[in-house]
């Protein structure tokens, strides 16, 4: 077989077979990307290398709109952060440019109820991933793996079982606010839960296969998707005028937006830890952590984190995972992404040409950088959504933010 098998019930990945030349590219990229051939992680890293557009995200956003043409249902929509560095390579705008204004208006003229973003799920991951860092540390428990990325986690559960035990319980922070979307959101409205139909905006297909696991997420749909929702409904994308997220459960701090890229949930947790074990701002290199930015297969640092040292690496693809298998143990915090360049590099990211997209990807990543640097606050802690969040809802009420992957 000179391509990558695509099983009837894969919830992530479409071939169109009449547009197939079996030219074997897909199977070259997993290979390359992932280090094996045709075992699916869902990483959809495929759908970007095929010359001829055969392999799609699986489609759902037409499900989604017949719910926002149901008056019964409120349906709210968050969306990750790589989707508003990525949008904008549909409408003629230049790579990377940050277009989260118009995302967000585009979205509510499509008929969305409400307008969320997922760095708000990232701070709460990133708060609850802390903790369990620290705990861990105390518990000499370690190497904690970071969780958010569903095809690492998949990966892991395939190849690697007997690392199950060093990934962080947390759920990622789509799963995390898909659960708060169901609780909280659903309280503060007044709304029943039933009545809530939840869809998370993402740059990965793997999302898809992981909303299976996490239900409070009612569907998933990617950049790609959102897309052709704005075609086919004739919406002006480029002359949109910005609009703002809603409230609540709204714009989240710079560490959360980092999120989108490799080293970014690193940077964001470290930033967070270092607070909780110090009690004041950490110094200006969780700031500007060069040591772990960038596309590098692996890259390493060791932390001062003034009462300990920490000796952390990024892991950037699960093809690294392998080549650096026995000096794993030898590190306290491990990240691990499975796309080049972490979620920007996603597989449902809109489709450019395959030469061009490491160019692409970094244009993404600087520009997420940038936002981060630019905003207000950029810790998690200091979030006021995040602190209401705790204070009014998380500390007196059983809201399930972790996990045992797919062991529950």
């Amino acid at each position: 077989m000179n391509r990558v098998e695509v099983k009837e019930d894969n919830l992530c990945l479409n071939r169109i077979e009449e547009k197939c030349i079996n030219c074997g590219m897909c199977l070259k990229t997993c290979k390359s990307i992932n280090g094996f051939e045709n075992d699916c992680i869902n990483c959809g890293q495929c759908i970007l290398t095929c010359p001829s557009g055969a392999l799609t995200p699986k489609y759902d956003y037409q499900k989604v709109l017949n719910f926002i043409n149901d008056t019964d249902y409120t349906v709210v929509v968050f969306t990750a952060p790589a989707v508003r560095v990525a949008i904008g390579d549909a409408f003629g705008f230049p790579p990377g440019s940050f277009l989260e204004g118009k995302m967000v208006s585009a979205l509510k003229q499509i008929g969305f109820d409400f307008v969320f973003d997922t760095t708000f799920g990232a701070d709460l991951t990133i708060m609850e991933e802390a903790s369990e860092l620290l705990t861990r540390i105390q518990n000499k428990n370690l190497p904690m793996f970071t969780s958010c990325c569903p095809s690492w986690v998949l990966y892991t559960e395939k190849y690697h079982p007997e690392l199950v035990k060093n990934l962080s319980t947390c759920k990622s922070p789509i799963a995390m606010q898909g659960a708060m979307i169901k609780s909280y959101f659903a309280e503060m409205y007044e709304i029943h839960k039933e009545k809530i139909i939840s869809v998370s905006l993402t740059p990965c297909i793997s999302k898809k296969y992981e909303r299976s696991l996490y239900p409070d997420t009612d569907y998933v749909i990617t950049t790609s998707e959102l897309i052709l929702m704005i075609q086919e409904l004739g919406i002006d994308f480029q002359n949109l005028e910005d609009a703002a997220f809603d409230k609540l459960l709204g714009k989240g701090s710079g560490g959360g937006l980092i999120f989108g890229v490799s080293g970014g949930v690193m940077e964001s947790i470290l930033r967070t830890a270092y607070y909780m074990v110090n009690k004041e701002k950490a110094p200006e290199q969780f700031y500007e952590f060069l040591e772990i930015r960038g596309e590098k297969d692996i890259k390493e640092a060791i932390v001062d984190m003034k009462e300990f040292k920490l000796k952390i690496a990024v892991v950037n693809k699960v093809s690294t995972i392998e080549k650096n298998y026995d000096k794993l143990k030898n590190y306290d915090f491990i990240e691990v992404m499975s796309c080049p360049g972490g979620c920007i590099g996603g597989g449902g990211q809109p489709l450019v040409a395959i030469k061009d997209l490491p160019s692409i990807r970094q244009e993404r990543i600087s520009s997420m950088y940038q936002d981060d640097k630019n905003l207000k606050i950029k810790e998690s802690y200091m979030n006021p959504a995040i602190r209401d969040a705790y204070d009014c809802y998380i500390n007196k009420r059983s809201v399930k933010l972790h996990t045992n992957h797919n062991k529950e």
